[in-house]
């Protein structure tokens, strides 16, 4: 009898050790379960936030190897010193200005133009005049607008390169302006962007969307400009989207793609908008 209670003790007592390792395992098993759902939550969450935040290159941040055989103070130039000025009138406003210096040492002014009014514009140039200390007029450029037209309400981003360097480090102050010319026939068709949204490949950001003309009458030099932001809302970036075709009949649509490289060249930027342009077909559609 002694001997079969034994037996049956220890029968319990390996069924007992056995149960145990079995709770072990499972219980480290659901530990293992957790800590990779929880690190993959923490990856996903710092994807979304690098989408639309990109720090790769501040302004300013020049590689010495492009400023060979320049005046030796352009190294001592402070282009956060130079103070921006915008002409605006009650129909048209330009806002949300930058100025930096590139990868390579060129200057860079950014903007845009702001059609307040009702009628459209077309004919826009933007100009810069640059001043010294003194008020001394010592540089004046102009450069075309990215579209033809710009519709009431609408912005139009515009870029600008000085790449007289020598001149930099006497720049004080730079006047920004924009001629135009009031286009009052309005137009019939209506290009718009819908299903707009964006995903991450590695390092490239990729924007799709569609096109769609809503309007009565075909389109033409359609043209899609995704304008970035840095947390001043300050442009710092433009890029023209991928379109396969100018023209859109009324109710055509279309798919867009843009991808943007997100390197040690681009400035860091927050955010993006999407803005079209376009003008009416001569062949208006019945």
């Amino acid at each position: 009898m002694t001997n079969a209670n034994e037996e049956d003790t220890s029968s319990e007592q390996k069924y007992k050790i056995q149960l145990n390792k079995h709770r072990l395992f499972l219980l480290i098993l659901i530990i293992i379960l957790i800590l990779t759902f929880f690190i993959q939550s923490c990856q996903r969450e710092s994807s979304t936030k690098e989408t639309m935040i990109h720090n790769e290159y501040e302004p300013g941040g020049i590689n010495s190897e492009y400023l060979e055989g320049v005046d030796e103070s352009l190294y001592l130039f402070d282009y956060e010193k130079i103070k921006i000025e915008s002409t605006s009138s009650i129909d048209v406003k330009i806002s949300n200005c930058s100025l930096y210096l590139d990868f390579y040492g060129d200057m860079i002014i950014m903007g845009e133009v702001k059609n307040n009014s009702s009628v459209n514009k077309t004919d826009i140039d933007i100009t810069f005049d640059f001043y010294n200390k003194n008020g001394e007029k010592i540089i004046s450029e102009s450069v075309a607008s990215y579209a033809d037209y710009l519709c009431g309400g609408r912005k139009l981003p515009f870029c600008f390169h000085l790449e007289d360097r020598e001149k930099y480090i006497d720049i004080y102050r730079v006047k920004i302006g924009v001629n135009y010319k009031n286009y009052f026939e309005r137009f019939i068709g209506n290009p718009v962007v819908k299903n707009e949204s964006f995903y991450y490949d590695d390092d490239i950001l990729v924007i799709i969307g569609n096109v769609i003309n809503l309007g009565k009458n075909k389109v033409e030099d359609l043209r899609l400009l995704a304008t970035f932001y840095n947390k001043k809302d300050q442009v710092v970036f433009i890029k023209q989207c991928y379109l396969s075709k100018e023209e859109l009949g009324s109710l055509e649509e279309q798919e867009f793609i843009l991808n943007v490289l997100l390197d040690r060249y681009l400035p860091s930027f927050t955010h993006y908008e999407v803005e079209i342009f376009f003008k009416d077909s001569l062949i208006v559609q019945t």
